[in-house]
């Protein structure tokens, strides 16, 4: 997941402003500068700002100036932008009929409609191509005699059109097929329906094929010579345009367009999309439809998670919902994920979200296996400062999940990564970027080595020939040398810099109306400096780090990192003093409300 570079479920930390109940603060220690490195990521501070500009939008936007100051960082240094971002509207979003093929592929909807044909919608088997499907499966279901609905089994179909799919269309003389977040690159698929009289419409984001050929009526905001607008829609949100040209159109569904925006919420912020222009629209609006009048579905997936009663937000989506929408389809068979979002029965929803919750749990153990063996094997590495990136094939791997521990992988060690799971004369993987360098571009250099793949900057998918993986390696490596440098680290960029007493409530709840934060629209980073780690800082619980700091005029503040795995001890911390890169949220505790910090990174005080 990359919300903040590559943050992961792996170290986690919060911040706690006003001491809990029952904690006090010690003197602290003799002051240390110790020079070791700490920190993970390498920060990229934020550019100085003008405190007239500062002072404008503090008064016009009735924000505390760190707030001010985060805006000025995003580059919004005018009160109209500051004014816009803060509050999107249904004036950000654009005329669906501004895609190229719009028109055609309405009135090949109505067309079907009208004659009364089976629609066959076909998604994927992640978060978006499930979000999508559930979204036209609701629009179009009962306008027509029959709408079915399909998503593809990871193993058995791989990756993009199913053929078994394409076969039981031709078979069964579907009038129109449908596909969302994929299809781009099956051309030859397409048209062996289009060839046996099926009309096939395509809803995709992904990138093109070297050679830029397609099929079907192709929306895809990313078509090369597209005049639509805004790049940035998912496969879902493309879908969702569909609908709105569909019902403007006279097309009307069973109902309404705004009704299924959570689902747009659902795939854009799980599927990483950019949370800028239209989809930041789209994922606040389909947030307060999630929270006001939440699907049945989404209901019984939250109550197996530590949401509580609290709102659901894009972090949320990120970090739990979505990782249990996709579970199924990494272990298993992705179908209780489609079925969930489609049913209304109570029971059953609550059935399904105990399977996507035991498929979840599986998934789990099967990245931390995947992830402990590859990285093991590039620490073996002589040469692994010198690659520009890590492709590693296991015989025993399980593909489902080798998209998520090649994230891992990428966060770890600063290189994009691939992992494959070999499966007789080919193998199967997936692959994930980091900033800077575009991996679906750099596979087209290799086309002749696959049996197919696909994707976009940050996340691929392919299927090379096994005895090719060398070569693929080598060459993929050298490549993206160019790019990376030995002991590079990630980047962290921040935002701006805050007192103690500045992370307050106030700060909190203005920062809540910059939301949705994600992919895009990064949470804000800020650095604390020169605050000293005091010698009652200790290891707790399940090896949790307890925190307690304060900086040189004597304002304290208390921290735990979950799951601390750094090579710094508690007596390695104590003295020090540091510099912190954190988030701030809103916290609560018995009852309590306060200004919640994560720790993203620390380092020793730069002065």
């Amino acid at each position: 997941m990359i919300i903040l570079p590559f943050a992961g479920e792996q170290n986690s930390a919060y911040v706690l402003l006003s001491p809990l109940p029952g904690h006090s603060h010690e003197q602290p220690p003799a002051l240390s500068r110790r020079g070791s490195r700490m920190n993970h990521y390498q920060w990229i501070d934020p550019s100085p700002v003008d405190d007239d500009v500062v002072s404008t939008l503090t008064t016009a936007l009735k924000a505390p100036p760190a707030g001010a100051r985060f805006l000025c960082a995003r580059g919004f240094t005018d009160v109209r932008a500051a004014t816009r971002f803060l509050n999107p509207s249904v004036e950000d979003i654009h005329d669906p009929f501004e895609f190229d093929n719009m028109r055609e592929a309405v009135e090949c909807v109505r067309s079907a409609v009208e004659a009364k044909q089976t629609i066959l919608v076909h998604g994927d088997y992640d978060v978006d191509g499930i979000s999508g499907t559930a979204l036209l499966y609701h629009y179009l279901n009962g306008l027509v005699p029959a709408v079915k609905r399909f998503v593809p089994d990871r193993r058995e179909d791989g990756y993009g059109i199913a053929e078994r799919a394409v076969e039981w269309a031709t078979e069964e003389k579907v009038g129109l097929f449908i596909a969302v977040d994929c299809g781009t690159s099956d051309a030859e698929l397409i048209e062996q329906l289009e060839s046996s009289g099926v009309k096939v419409i395509v809803c995709d984001h992904h990138e093109f094929p070297p050679d830029g050929h397609f099929a079907g009526i192709m929306l895809n905001p990313s078509r090369p010579g597209e005049r639509y607008p805004f790049r940035s829609l998912c496969g879902t949100g493309v879908a969702y345009k569909l609908v709105e040209a569909l019902h403007a159109d006279g097309v009307r569904g069973t109902t309404a367009p705004e009704s299924l925006l959570d689902l747009v919420s659902l795939a854009t912020v799980g599927d990483l999309a950019r949370l800028e222009g239209e989809n930041r629209y789209y994922v606040r609006a389909g947030l307060e439809q999630m929270n006001a009048r939440p699907r049945p579905g989404v209901r019984a997936i939250k109550s197996f998670t530590r949401i509580g009663q609290r709102a659901i937000t894009s972090s949320h989506i990120a970090f739990l919902l979505a990782p249990r929408i996709n579970a199924p389809g990494r272990v298993a068979r992705p179908k209780p994920s489609l079925e969930i979002l489609c049913e209304d029965r109570r029971d059953r929803v609550m059935q399904l979200a105990a399977r996507l919750e035991g498929d979840n749990e599986k998934r789990k153990e099967l990245t931390k296996h995947v992830h402990a063996e590859a990285a093991d094997q590039i620490r073996q590495m002589s040469d692994r400062e010198e690659r520009g990136a890590f492709i590693l094939a296991g015989d025993g791997w399980d593909e489902g999940v080798l998209g998520i521990a090649a994230a891992r992988v990428a966060e770890e060690f600063g290189r994009p990564a691939i992992l494959m799971s070999i499966q007789g004369d080919v193998a199967k993987g997936s692959g994930r970027s980091i900033p800077g360098i575009n991996l679906k571009e750099q596979l087209d250099h290799f086309e002749d080595c696959f049996v197919r793949y696909g994707g976009h900057a940050q996340a691929v998918g392919l299927t090379i020939h096994a005895d090719r993986i060398e070569e693929f390696s080598k060459g993929l490596s050298q490549r993206v040398r160019e790019f990376v440098t030995p002991g590079s680290r990630l980047p962290l960029h921040i935002d701006g810099c805050v007192e103690i007493q500045e992370c307050s409530f106030e700060l909190v709840n203005f920062l809540s109306r910059c939301e949705p934060f994600g992919y895009g629209n990064r949470e804000p980073v800020w650095k604390i400096s020169d605050v000293q780690i005091l010698r009652n800082t200790t290891i707790v619980g399940d090896g949790h780090l307890k925190l307690f700091f304060q900086d040189m005029r004597g304002t304290p503040g208390e921290a735990i990192a979950f799951r601390w795995n750094r090579t710094e001890t508690p007596d390695d911390l104590h003295g020090r003093v540091v510099d912190l890169a954190v988030t701030i949220q809103r916290g609560e505790y018995m009852g309590k409300v306060y200004a919640e910090l994560r720790l993203i990174d620390i380092r020793n005080h730069q002065t």
